[in-house]
C-alpha cells in the first residue's frame, strides 16, 4: 500500500488544497464516482475525500474506479466503509448504486499511450464519456465533472496520430454540452494545464513524470530536444483544489482552465529539478518513438480567470511544487522501496 498521507508533506499539501475549496462542503454526504482513481489527479483526490472522512467528520462515499483492482490496492490498501473499488473499462462501466457526482478523470495521458494506443486513447475519451453522460441521465441530480485538457485550445493536425489525445477530447467536450442540451444533465468542464506531482504511475512518462523522477535519483535531468516550449505547469494540490471548486461551485455547461499563475518553458522546469538535485542537464537527440510522441503545440498556456472568479487561488509555486515533489518521493522510497505501479 502506497499510503501518502502518512507523509507530512503531502498531509499538509492535502490540508492546503481543501482548505482551497471554495465549498468543500459540497461534497459532504454525496456519494461520488471518481474515474482515474489510481491517477495522478484520481488519486490525489481520493486522498482529499479520505482525509476530510477522517479529519473533518465529513461523510463522503467513494466509488474509485480503475482498470485495474490490484492498481486501487496498491495505491489505497482495502476497501472501507468510504471506500469501495471499482474494477473495469471506463467505456463498458456499469455502477448499481446512487451516484450523486461523476469525476470523470480516466484517460490515457501519457504520450507512450499516444504511440502505441491511439485507438484506445480515443475510445477512452470517447465512449468513456458517453458511459459517464448515461451514468449521470440515469441519476437524475447526478453532477459530472468532465476533467478535459488544455491541449484541446491548440489547433493541431486532426491527420496525426498524436492527434488522437485532443481531438479525442475535444469531441468529449461536445458529447458533454450535447447530453446537457437534450438531457439535462448537469455538467461542468475543466481544462488542466501540466500538472506534476509525487503520485505519479509507472506508466507516466510525460516529461515532468521523468524529470521529478531522476531528480529523485540524484541523476542528471535529459533533454531530448531544446526544451523552448512554454507551458502552464500547476503541482497537483493546485490543480485538484481548482477541480474540486468547479465541482462544487462551477456553473453548469461553462469550461474552467485549471492552472497556477505561473508558466516556464520545459527546459525551465528540467533546470529547476536539476537545480533540486545538483545535477544537470544533458541534452540528447530524441529516437524515433520519442519524436513521434513529442508534442507540436509550441506554447500552451491556461487562462484561470474563469476559476479565479468561483473563488480559487493556486497556492504553490512550480518550485514549491518541485521541491515537494522530490521530498515525497524519496520519502515513499526509503519507506516502500518502489513505490510506482
Amino acid at each position: 500500500m502506497n499510503n501518502y498521507l502518512e507523509n507530512e508533506i503531502y498531509a499538509a499539501d492535502i490540508e492546503a488544497a481543501i482548505a482551497n475549496v471554495n465549498g468543500f462542503g459540497f461534497f459532504d454526504n454525496k456519494k461520488i464516482l471518481v474515474l482515474g482513481a489510481a491517477g495522478l489527479l484520481g488519486s490525489f483526490l481520493t486522498d482529499c475525500f479520505l482525509y476530510a472522512n477522517a479529519h473533518l467528520n465529513m461523510n463522503v462515499d467513494i466509488y474509485a474506479v480503475s482498470r485495474s483492482r490490484g492498481h486501487l490496492k496498491a495505491r489505497f490498501g482495502e476497501e472501507t466503509d468510504w471506500l469501495h473499488f471499482v474494477e473495469g473499462d471506463v467505456t463498458t462501466l456499469e455502477i448499481g448504486s446512487r451516484i450523486d457526482l461523476v469525476v470523470h478523470a480516466a484517460s490515457w495521458a501519457h504520450p507512450q499511450a499516444f504511440r502505441e494506443a491511439p485507438v484506445e486513447t480515443m475510445l477512452g475519451n470517447l465512449l468513456g464519456t458517453y458511459r459517464v453522460m448515461e451514468i449521470a441521465k440515469e441519476n437524475p441530480g447526478c453532477r459530472v465533472l468532465f476533467v478535459s485538457s488544455g491541449e484541446v485550445q491548440e489547433a493541431v493536425d486532426h491527420l496525426s496520430v498524436r492527434a488522437c489525445y485532443p481531438v479525442s477530447k475535444k469531441a468529449a467536450e461536445t458529447l458533454c454540452l450535447s447530453y446537457m442540451q437534450e438531457y439535462n444533465v448537469d455538467v461542468v468542464i475543466a481544462r488542466p494545464c501540466h500538472t506534476f506531482g509525487a503520485n505519479v504511475t509507472q506508466s507516466d512518462n510525460r516529461a515532468t513524470a521523468q524529470f521529478i523522477g531522476k531528480a529523485v535519483h540524484n541523476e542528471d535531468i535529459v533533454l531530448n530536444s531544446s526544451g523552448e516550449q512554454v507551458r502552464s505547469f500547476a503541482y497537483v494540490p493546485d490543480c485538484v483544489s481548482g477541480l474540486l471548486t468547479i465541482a462544487a461551485c462551477g456553473q453548469k455547461g461553462c469550461v474552467y482552465g485549471v492552472a497556477s499563475d505561473e508558466t516556464c518553458s520545459v527546459r525551465q522546469f528540467a533546470k529547476q529539478c536539476a537545480d533540486a538535485a545538483h545535477t544537470r542537464i544533458v541534452l540528447r537527440a530524441a529516437n524515433a518513438a520519442e519524436q513521434a510522441e513529442a508534442s507540436p503545440i509550441k506554447n500552451q498556456v491556461i487562462d484561470n480567470n474563469d476559476l479565479k472568479k468561483l473563488g480559487w487561488s493556486p497556492l504553490f509555486t512550480i518550485e514549491q511544487g518541485i521541491l515537494h515533489s522530490i521530498a515525497i518521493r524519496k520519502w515513499m522510497e526509503e519507506r516502500n522501496g518502489n513505490i510506482l505501479y
